[in-house]
């Protein structure tokens, strides 16, 4: 996969804030910067074309003839939404992001690895304890 293939958490901002209805990359650099994001609208422009050729949005990176290049309009496409939200009326951000997920309600595997972590040194600390005092 190349690197612009990657998806970074832009992107993910970017397919968030385009959920809300079409944008200008002038636009959406601007409102990321209010975030707190420091991006410039090339940046922003250029991860749109990488979205765009994913078929996540669609657009054109420097608008229509005679248009001014910051009111180039970008929509995000059924696919980019599917792909932002991946459950029906659930919104994903890069930052709610899970590595290993509770699917179904059950616990992952991190979870039994602690217990098994915290009842063998319970059993180690007994086993200490009891041959310390001289039952064993």
């Amino acid at each position: 996969m190349d690197s612009h293939d990657r998806t970074t958490d832009l992107d993910f901002e970017i397919l968030d804030l385009l959920r809300g209805g079409p944008r200008s990359a002038y636009r959406l650099a601007r409102t990321l910067a209010h975030k707190g994001e420091k991006v410039d609208t090339e940046a922003v422009r250029s991860r749109l074309v990488t979205l765009a050729s994913r078929g996540l949005v669609v657009g054109s990176p420097s608008g229509t003839a005679g248009e001014a290049p910051r009111a180039d309009p970008w929509k995000i496409t059924w696919e980019g939404r599917d792909f932002v939200e991946p459950e029906e009326g659930v919104a994903k951000a890069p930052y709610d992001r899970d590595v290993g997920g509770e699917e179904n309600g059950g616990r992952d595997a991190g979870f039994w690895v602690l217990i098994t972590i915290a009842v063998v040194t319970a059993v180690c600390a007994a086993y200490s304890l009891l041959i310390a005092t001289g039952v064993l």
